[in-house]
């Protein structure tokens, strides 16, 4: 009988299986190939190539276990979606290694075959994007098949008619936890397959293990446990999937606000599918009241990267208190493979019903657009730090330049005009964040590109942008 020890020795020896070779999230193809590729993949499981993609990417399947129970795992089904393609790599390095869990190891390839599809959709993964080379959500996919990917994954699923299917996906990240200020770190759900809800034997078993899976890691997730919106979507490879007897789990994996390479749920995500794999082998999950299940709290709202509170905003004619909501969004130039942020304003006034994030209370502080510098910048590549605190104190995000600069050469705490575009120093719905905060007339805060700072120290702003 596995125990929550085992998820405890997990936790400690996990960096042993972490699989160096992606060590940012947006991987592309040629990654994946590689490792799967590698003679201790090769020697050690039973690869297939199961076809290839719009753009002739190949599809690869990935066996483990000798077992009577089929497990079926698919990942990246949306190609901006990689956080389990990663863990899986590193359940693959746990799989092969030779050390305390080997009688866990021997049970999973005695007791199991382990079916992974770690990367479905390789062309929405080079673009950085949720559907296909020719604009397909793979997820809505499932009663069409217009898609090979599509084709691929139903194929699959009707050759070896697994026992458990997981399907594995990265949600919105500002999802909260029910009616919460708690950020959703990962969403489970045993999907439904029909409009009626209903509850055959297959569904019971996943929601048991789903019930099992949240009261296991909330040691790990305090709080941060969500159930996903369950609504019946015939179009969706999970409720298909789920029709066809098959207990069917979905995970979500959200992300901390400053884990952009979501390294922390990648763990959980490799912790969790393991522990699974010992559930299902021990029927461990079947004692579980299904009211648990049901009182995990579903995905509740977005919730907002910086919301500032009660700020002084100066009008034609009269002083406004108001609220700011601000994200920021991860851009991608030319298919770079490391993010820029573009902030925007989601909403101003009255934000009272939403929560931030981060959250400032800005009692007493006044709004002030900022500036731009008068000085024509002759270098960009030449600014030195003590110039951006010089520049950040007097109120100046904004610099000129005729130099032609892109996206990718800012990364910095500064924006730069490289034409007389003013409209730079602009303050409205969906246009980008920066200005300044003043006290008695001095400048206490300021917001560049959406991250709020102290004038003296920006380090928490990734990029600028450029107008």
């Amino acid at each position: 009988m596995v125990t929550l020890d085992f998820l405890e020795k997990l936790n400690n020896e996990y960096d042993k299986y972490f699989e160096s070779v992606l060590t940012q999230k947006r991987f592309t193809h040629s990654y994946v190939k590689q490792l799967i590729n590698d003679s201790k993949i090769q020697n050690n499981f039973s690869v297939k190539l199961l076809g290839r993609s719009i753009e002739n990417r190949e599809i690869y399947s990935i066996e483990f276990g000798v077992g009577e129970s089929t497990v079926l795992l698919w990942s990246q089904m949306h190609g901006d979606e990689p956080t389990a393609t990663m863990a899986l790599f590193d359940i693959f390095n746990f799989l092969l290694a030779d050390d305390e869990f080997n009688e866990i190891r021997n049970q999973i390839k005695k007791n199991l075959k382990l079916i992974f599809v770690p990367m479905l959709n390789p062309d929405g993964a080079e673009r950085i994007t949720r559907q296909n080379a020719v604009g397909i959500d793979l997820n809505r996919d499932a009663k069409r098949l217009q898609s090979p990917e599509s084709k691929i994954l139903l194929n699959l699923v009707e050759e070896y008619q697994p026992v458990f299917g997981f399907n594995l996906h990265d949600q919105d990240f500002r999802w909260s936890v029910g009616n919460t200020n708690q950020l959703a770190a990962i969403s489970l759900l045993a999907p439904v397959y029909d409009y009626e809800k209903s509850i055959d034997s297959s569904r019971l078993n996943a929601i048991k293990l789903v019930a099992q899976l949240r009261r296991s890691f909330e040691k790990y997730l305090p709080n941060k446990i969500a159930r996903y919106k369950d609504d019946y979507e015939p179009r969706s490879f999970g409720d298909l999937i789920a029709g066809k007897n098959i207990s069917t789990i979905l995970i979500e994996s959200g992300r901390d606000i400053n884990d952009y390479n979501k390294f922390f749920y990648r763990k959980i995500n490799f912790m969790m599918l393991l522990f699974s794999f010992t559930e299902i082998i021990n029927n461990s999950y079947s004692e579980i009241n299904i009211t648990e299940y049901f009182e995990i709290p579903t995905n509740g709202n977005f919730m907002v990267d910086l919301i500032l509170r009660n700020v002084t905003y100066e009008t034609q004619s009269e002083k406004a208190l108001i609220d700011i909501a601000i994200n920021r969004e991860e851009v991608y130039k030319e298919n770079s493979r490391i993010p820029f942020f573009k902030s925007y304003i989601m909403d101003i006034g009255d934000l009272s019903v939403f929560y931030g994030i981060e959250e400032f209370d800005c009692t007493g502080f006044e709004f002030d657009l900022g500036l731009i510098s008068d000085e024509e910048l002759k270098s960009v590549s030449n600014l030195k730090e003590s110039d951006l605190k010089k520049y950040h104190e007097k109120g100046i995000l904004f610099l000129r330049t005729n130099q032609q600069t892109e996206l990718n050469d800012l990364r910095m705490p500064i924006n730069l005009i490289t034409n007389q575009n003013d409209s730079a120093l602009e303050f409205n719905l969906n246009k980008p964040t920066n200005f300044v905060l003043k006290k008695n007339n001095e400048i206490k805060k300021i917001v560049l590109n959406g991250w709020l700072c102290d004038p003296d120290d920006l380090s928490k702003v990734k990029n600028g942008l450029v107008f």
